[in-house]
């Protein structure tokens, strides 16, 4: 989106309308009507028209999340509107209303064995993100080092941790991916700073700080270090991270 801004493609003002289409998997017709919009007597409730997130990000990105949630009428339904670029509102008949989007839609699913082929098809560009597991030690290292400086920046204070506890932190993400690791940060860095709140001190984060599940996960880690060696040789054996201001 800043991207399509800064060649021009899109406006300053051009809409960003972030949608996570699990949020009403279970009631299709809620969901179509949020996407879409309803006119009144659509269904039971509809007392007036509404608008859907489809007219609200005319003109520039709509992000659909979870995108595998929506039901295969819905999948139909936004097809139709990437072919065409008219809709209908849930209770009307005709397709006469008009919208210009961009749609990103993202998955944690196979979009083969989770989206309708037809649906597939008429998306041209598809970016399969590494998880954590498959990353080079380089981009471990940058994500530990990025997750950590948003901590520093949100309580205001140096964090100094060990090479040790890097590593544990790395072991340790084994499953859910980069969420999991931003929780196990989150988790030491509070418990870090509860030990440090009543001083001027930087929060000292070490390998006896740890919970056991993550302190553990350091022989992990170590197996796993062969192929990044030469890079974890230039970490020095205390990494210390400034609340600089630097909020990117």
């Amino acid at each position: 989106y800043q991207y399509s801004k800064y060649i021009k493609k899109l406006p300053e003002d051009a809409p960003f309308v972030v949608f996570n289409c699990a949020d009403y998997a279970n009631n299709p017709q809620l969901l179509l009507s949020y996407i879409f919009g309803h006119v009144k007597g659509a269904f039971t409730g509809a007392d007036k028209e509404k608008e859907g997130i489809v007219e609200k990000a005319d003109g520039g990105i709509l992000f659909l999340d979870e995108i595998h949630r929506l039901p295969p009428e819905g999948q139909e339904m936004i097809f139709y509107f990437m072919d065409t670029g008219t809709y209908n509102k849930l209770g009307e008949t005709d397709r006469h209303r008009k919208a210009n989007v961009l749609l990103i839609g993202a998955t944690t699913e196979d979009p083969s064995s989770a989206l309708l082929n037809t649906f597939i098809r008429r998306i041209p560009i598809t970016i399969v993100i590494p998880n954590f597991e498959e990353r080079s030690m380089e981009d471990k290292l940058e994500l530990v080092h990025y997750l950590l400086s948003k901590e520093a920046q949100r309580v205001n204070k140096t964090i100094k941790i060990s090479a040790e506890a890097v590593k544990a932190l790395i072991g340790s993400t084994s499953y859910g991916n980069v969420g999991q690791l931003k929780s196990n940060i989150q988790l030491v860095c509070a418990t870090g700073f509860l030990n440090s709140m009543n001083t001027d001190k930087c929060i000292d984060i070490n390998i006896n700080l740890l919970p056991p599940n993550i302190r553990n996960a350091l022989l992990n880690s170590e197996s796993k270090l062969k192929d990044g060696a030469e890079v974890w040789n230039r970490i020095p054996n205390i990494l210390t991270i400034k609340p600089d201001g630097n909020r990117t």
